[in-house]
């Protein structure tokens, strides 16, 4: 395997005709190979109708098929579309919203919060209160955040601060199965478990002020992130097609069997990308109902002074999706994002963001600040306009459940000012900072790319886990 350096944190990696480029420093770069997921990342090129080389960025880690934190594209004329390169949870994201609220005011009333949180939220296994029926499921996965709209769940201003709107484009509902409509009406508005959480946050640090004012970003704010995705949905999609694939085309040679793929053009290709949206819209609308739970909660504890109107959301963006999109404005790609966030800049983004480039949230671990990032114009060639997603692991569950102590981690928690909720040790051990990257390493990888670059901070206050 031969290694090179494009720039201070640009990589190439070449293994006879398999070349790949990954985003980071030495010491990400040495931490990805520990974990096999650059070995991953090179099975990727094998696959036809790659475009450029697949790319890892700095959170990369083994994932299924492809790494998690990578991006692969693929041509529309002779390529592919790869539920493994999608993943089980699609449309797992990222939404974050401010309270209108300063750190100061919510100080005595943090317990009470995440209390109320947790009473109006379902976490873990725990099944939804509110079942969706037919039409409604329909209608969700068809149209997204605007049945969220029509519902009194959200407001047009959060569809313009929401990637593809809030909907993509789902033509064929009947390209999901009825069990994976079931398990959504189950899982409406929960929040799951894994690295899944509710967040209260504060802002910490302003890097660029102007563009904070921007995204409604301020110093010594309060914020909540949500992180979830399709729930049972998504994964039942990506069960079905995975299996799909596997009956359709025997025939394929792969690298790894959970590389396979359907060619676009052909039927199953078709169907998986119908049936993909259509759980990303449920994604959308699952986050969104959470939001409305965590300001409910909000306006239960806080009284009068938490406001409706001075609650806004930031941004909500999607991990796990594959979308067509114009390279250098020409060539039509279809760019597969596994564990990595769009990351497109000024003139390239969509809505009110288009002069400025969107907001990139970077989640840290529980015990660690998260990034509000903004994308540069004309990275493309780099990564496909694409960003890190998060830490990214280097400690896998089992290993972190075997060697953490759950009273050492709660307790140096709690010595930063943390508060944590949650029924799972073994969740608190799973997604403890020591399972994970050093997230500023992370962030500072991109920035020396030139992705992206920082516009604020957030440090956690308390954390709600599945």
């Amino acid at each position: 395997m031969h290694k090179g350096q494009e720039g201070d944190s640009i990589f190439t990696i070449e293994e006879g005709r398999r070349r790949a480029r990954v985003i980071g420093n030495s010491e990400i770069l040495d931490l990805s190979r520990k974990t096999g997921a650059i070995d991953q990342l090179l099975n990727i090129s094998e696959l036809p109708g790659i475009f450029m080389e697949p790319v890892g960025l700095p959170d990369i880690h083994q994932g299924y098929g492809f790494p998690i934190g990578s991006v692969a594209a693929f041509t529309v004329e002779n390529g592919i579309v790869s539920p493994g390169g999608v993943g089980y949870d699609i449309n797992c994201g990222v939404s974050l919203f401010s309270t209108g609220l300063k750190k100061s005011e919510i100080s005595g009333n943090l317990r009470n919060i995440l209390d109320n949180i947790w009473n109006l939220i379902p976490v873990g296994i725990k099944k939804s209160r509110f079942k969706p029926g037919a039409d409604d499921m329909s209608e969700i996965i068809g149209t997204g955040l605007k049945w969220a709209v029509s519902h009194g769940y959200t407001c047009k201003e959060d569809l313009r601060r929401t990637e593809h709107l809030g909907t993509m484009n789902c033509n064929d509902t009947s390209s999901i199965s009825d069990m994976a409509i079931e398990r959504g009406r189950n899982y409406m508005g929960t929040l799951g478990s894994g690295n899944h959480f509710i967040e209260i946050q504060y802002a910490d640090s302003i890097y660029d002020h102007e563009l904070a004012s921007n995204f409604g970003i301020e110093e010594g704010m309060v914020y909540v992130m949500v992180h979830s995705g399709s729930r049972g949905l998504g994964h039942q999609v990506a069960v079905d097609y995975i299996e799909e694939v596997r009956q359709k085309f025997p025939e394929q040679k792969v690298p790894d069997e959970q590389l396979r793929y359907a060619p676009l053009g052909t039927e199953t290709a078709n169907r998986y990308i119908s049936a993909m949206n259509g759980a990303a819209n449920y994604g959308f609308v699952n986050r969104q109902m959470m939001m409305a739970n965590v300001r409910k909660s909000l306006k239960n504890v806080m009284g009068d002074k938490f406001d409706y109107d001075n609650s806004k959301l930031v941004y909500s963006l999607s991990h796990n999706i594959a979308t067509f999109e114009k390279y250098q404005g020409e060539r039509e790609i279809l760019v597969h994002r596994k564990g990595a966030t769009a990351a497109f800049g000024p003139g390239e983004a969509e809505g009110e963001f288009r002069e400025t480039g969107h907001p990139i949230l970077v989640p840290g671990s529980m015990g660690s600040r998260s990034y509000v990032m903004v994308g540069n114009a004309g990275t493309q060639n780099i990564a496909f306009s694409s960003s890190c997603h998060g830490a990214g692991r280097i400690m896998s569950r089992k290993k972190a459940k075997e060697s953490l102590d759950y009273n050492d981690v709660i307790g140096n928690l709690s010595g930063k000012g943390i508060s944590i909720k949650t029924d799972s040790q073994y969740s608190v051990l799973e997604e403890a900072p020591q399972s994970y990257k050093d997230i500023a390493q992370v962030a500072n990888s991109m920035v020396k790319s030139g992705i992206s670059r920082p516009v604020a901070s957030m440090f956690p206050l308390g954390v709600i886990k599945g």
